[in-house]
């Protein structure tokens, strides 16, 4: 932890509000449809670090992004 304090949040909902499409990491659910996995935080109280950022259901067919 940044600060050393155990006092941490589990389970926050990382979302967003102006827009309809969730914000997550990237998987294709179809062929040329895709989806985004929610994603979840755990959060220091104390100084505000995201300690630990994750999903529910690692096992995607993940859209990742190769340099050219």
């Amino acid at each position: 932890m940044h600060c050393g304090s155990e006092n941490v949040i589990q389970n926050i909902v990382v979302g967003q509000q102006t827009d309809v499409s969730p914000i997550g990491l990237k998987y294709r659910k179809a062929r040329i449809f895709y989806g985004a996995e929610q994603m979840y935080a755990d959060l220091c109280r104390n100084c505000g670090t995201v300690v630990r950022q994750y999903v529910e259901n690692p096992d995607r067919d993940w859209d990742i992004r190769h340099e050219a």
